[in-house]
């Protein structure tokens, strides 16, 4: 039998319909919702942009301000002497800082009398942001992790090894003294994903992990997630409106629409629900495309890194783009796609290369 971790009840937030009149019309962004996470299990949560999915996982994590109405109960164990914070299921055991046995205790996240638990307790969960990787980009990938285990006070003398295994966890061991700002968009995540497992959280909740990377990519990220969910026990609440994440990383799945809970269910079920009213019944029509006017000839631009050497972000590429013509460039993370927008809006200087847009490059 699975142990509960997290019970949603009757939980409500509403928002100022105008931010500059906090006092004002209040719009309800959730309403009603119930749900119970157990230990190790793996929500996902899905639904269009907008629907609350970003404010669920903030109040999950204690970031959001209160909930109108309704509760968040953490069901936990508590180590009476030096307050450390465990799965429930470890209630009777051993705390592994002080030895005293931790005790059963089931806490109102967001009542103003456990505001002190509430901080112990978000000390043992993570969360991945929507859309920014909040990296050091200075700092080496290792840096970054040394940093995250500093954040808990990790033994120094273990750290660096500590760092070490976290990196080699994410697969990104090759990169290890590579500065962050030089990765892809997929390296980072996996960055991002290490800083947060050198927290031990017990619970972790993940805004759209995936939402920028190819699908590649994305199902390696998909693969650590649960690998690292499986490994330690873990708990998460994942958000997307794609529904390969849920498909490949979930246990269960929730659609969420216009601040309620539609179904709960298996993932393939939930994704199936969500996607019956999104057939494309449009009718095409072919677009008379003008003649060109940008053209490039063999375009090629190269960065140079202390820790790289010549990097070559796009080599030799020869394109025209034509009036009236949308024209698409896909790859995978760290393809060299940005670069080449940059190079096209003028913002990059071509190393070699060259081409016409209106006027010479």
């Amino acid at each position: 039998m699975t142990t509960p971790f997290i019970t949603i009840e009757n939980l409500c937030i509403d928002f100022p319909a105008d931010a500059d009149n906090p006092a004002g019309e209040q719009v309800r962004i959730l309403n009603d919702i119930n749900l119970e996470i157990a230990e190790g299990e793996i929500v996902g949560v899905i639904g269009r942009s907008g629907c609350g999915k970003t404010v669920l996982i903030h109040l999950l994590r204690g970031i959001e301000q209160p909930p109108t109405a309704g509760r968040i109960i953490y069901h936990i164990s508590r180590c009476p002497a030096c307050g450390r914070i465990e799965f429930r299921s470890s209630a009777g055991r051993k705390c592994s800082t002080c030895g005293a046995v931790l005790e059963a205790q089931d806490v109102d996240f967001w009542a103003s009398e456990n505001t002190a638990l509430k901080t112990k307790i978000m000390a043992r969960t993570s969360l991945m942001f929507q859309r920014t990787f909040a990296l050091y980009g200075d700092d080496r990938v290792i840096e970054n992790v040394l940093r995250a285990l500093d954040d808990i006070d990790y033994p120094a003398e273990k750290a660096i090894n500590r760092a070490a295994d976290l990196i080699d966890e994410v697969r990104l061991t090759h990169r290890m003294m590579h500065v962050a700002r030089d990765l892809s968009g997929g390296e980072k995540q996996r960055v991002v994903l290490a800083r947060q497992l050198a927290r031990e959280p017990l619970f972790l909740c993940a805004d759209e992990p995936t939402g920028t990377l190819d699908p590649k990519t994305a199902t390696i990220v998909h693969d650590l997630l649960k690998q690292a969910a499986k490994s330690t026990n873990m708990g998460m609440v994942i958000t997307s409106h794609f529904s390969q994440v849920l498909e490949d990383v979930c246990d269960r799945a929730v659609l969420l629409d216009d601040g309620k809970i539609v179904k709960i269910g298996e993932p393939v079920e939930i994704v199936a629900e969500f996607m019956k009213d999104c057939a494309d019944d449009l009718e095409y029509t072919d677009q008379e495309i003008g003649n060109p006017i940008v053209r490039a000839d063999k375009l090629s631009k190269k960065f140079i890194a202390v820790d790289r050497g010549v990097i070559k972000a796009v080599d030799t590429i020869t394109f025209e783009i034509n009036e009236r013509e949308i024209f698409g460039v896909i790859g995978v993370s760290g393809g060299g796609k940005t670069t080449l927008s940059k190079m096209i809006a003028g913002l990059y200087e071509p190393t070699a290369g060259g081409g016409t847009g209106g006027a010479d490059w």
